[in-house]
């Protein structure tokens, strides 16, 4: 038995360390309990988490304000902007018209109504300003861009009239009109909540649903977003609660990232309903997907939930997913970890046999971990080497001798 030890160097098991693993090529059925146990070292069940100002809560006091919930108005004290196919009616000198180009200038609150059959809906205000757009039976397509793009504000809210049934569509190209990459049917580059008793479906034929350079925010309403990229793209972060959100993305379902700040581009639910079909992962955050209640049904994915730390305190979560139904690693496949391997810890010609599963595709060193391996393997010595590959995620096992 001591002999076998010594002749037989087993690594398989650095994958769990390095990553949660897919355990079969077929698809997985995942709820959040049935990961309670088997990926404690992933999920922290704990009822906190780091906002972006570095403090920690308990709650959602800090993640939406009293407005982000605010969905009563007065139509008396409201502007009134009129669709008409193909031009538009306002009597307001804080609305500017061109042909069927619609530009609102000063914070208000503004009834739209109607349909726009190839138009836009430019938000360009001081920066301070939170003007409020109320959409009752809203149809808005723009053939070359985005039927909302917020240029500039302090932050823009999107109520849903009570049954009202609205819908913004492109149809099928995004020319640029401006220094900025407009890519989405909504287009904001400032915060923006959505909230109210409506429905609202946005179809993006070759772009993302929604981006937001900043925070994006649900806190109620129906929303159906069909897109080829992501559905939900925030720079700084997704907050939704009470929402009722279904998404079918050519790329990930909820998508939040920001490069300049490692404190951004998380995900946090409060509560709600979330649908997602994505071809790609299902809720994709940078430093952390919290989910403190409500159904998040994740039908079809590549990985379900993808986060450098994953926190689940309640909820109903229904995972299928290729691979990971939940991943923690905060890597994707194309990136990976040093695994420092240490060139003394064994002499040369030591090992008659080495087994490497499920390994290689979670570290960036593979060279250099391969070299060791020739060095530390015997002449006439075998290595198993298991590689999960990504189209399918056919394991693939090869049986080498020692002639790299």
């Amino acid at each position: 038995m001591k002999k076998y030890f010594k002749t037989l160097f087993i690594i398989f098991s650095i994958s769990i360390f390095l990553s949660s693993c897919s355990k079969t090529n077929e698809e997985k059925n995942t709820t959040s309990n049935a990961y309670e146990n088997t990926t404690q070292n992933y999920i922290s069940t704990e009822k906190t988490h780091t906002l972006s100002d570095g403090t920690v809560t308990s709650d959602s006091s800090e993640m939406f304000s009293e407005r982000d919930y605010e969905v009563g108005y007065s139509e008396n004290e409201s502007v009134l902007i009129q669709l008409n196919g193909n031009s538009v009616t306002s009597t307001s000198d804080s609305v500017k018209i061109t042909g069927s180009t619609v530009t609102i200038t000063e914070e208000a609150t503004y009834i739209i109504s109607g349909t726009l059959d190839d138009g836009m809906l430019i938000i360009n205000s001081d920066e301070k300003a939170k003007p409020r757009l109320i959409f009752n039976n809203v149809n808005i397509n723009s053939n070359t861009s985005a039927p909302i793009y917020i240029l500039e504000a302090d932050k823009v809210f999107i109520t849903l009239a009570q049954d009202s049934v609205n819908s913004l569509s492109n149809g099928g190209n995004f020319i640029a009109i401006d220094d900025n990459n407009i890519d989405s049917v909504i287009f904001s580059k400032q915060d923006l909540t959505l909230n109210g008793s409506g429905e609202l479906t946005i179809n993006s034929p070759v772009g993302h649903g929604i981006v937001c350079k900043d925070d994006l925010v649900f806190t109620s309403g129906t929303y159906n977003i069909n897109s080829a990229t992501h559905g939900l793209n925030a720079n700084d972060s997704v907050r939704i609660a009470n929402a009722d959100i279904t998404i079918t993305a050519g790329k990930d379902g909820i998508h939040s990232e920001n490069s300049d700040d490692t404190t951004l581009g998380f995900v946090y639910i409060s509560s709600g309903n979330l649908t997602i079909d994505a071809t790609d992962d299902g809720i994709k955050a940078e430093p952390y997907i919290k989910i403190d209640s409500g159904v998040v049904n994740i039908i079809k994915s590549y990985e379900g939930l993808e986060a450098l730390k994953i926190v689940i305190n309640d909820g109903n979560i229904n995972i299928v997913a290729t691979d990971d139904g939940l991943n923690a690693t905060g890597g994707s496949d194309s990136e990976g970890f040093d695994t420092h391997f240490d060139n003394n810890q064994f002499e040369d010609n030591t090992f008659d046999m080495i087994i490497c599963h499920n390994v290689l595709e979670y570290a960036l060193d593979r060279e250099d971990i391969m070299s060791e391996f020739a060095r530390i393997l015997k002449p006439d010595g075998f290595i198993s080497l298991v590689k999960h590959n990504r189209p399918g995620r056919v394991m693939q096992m090869v049986v080498l001798s020692n002639n790299f």
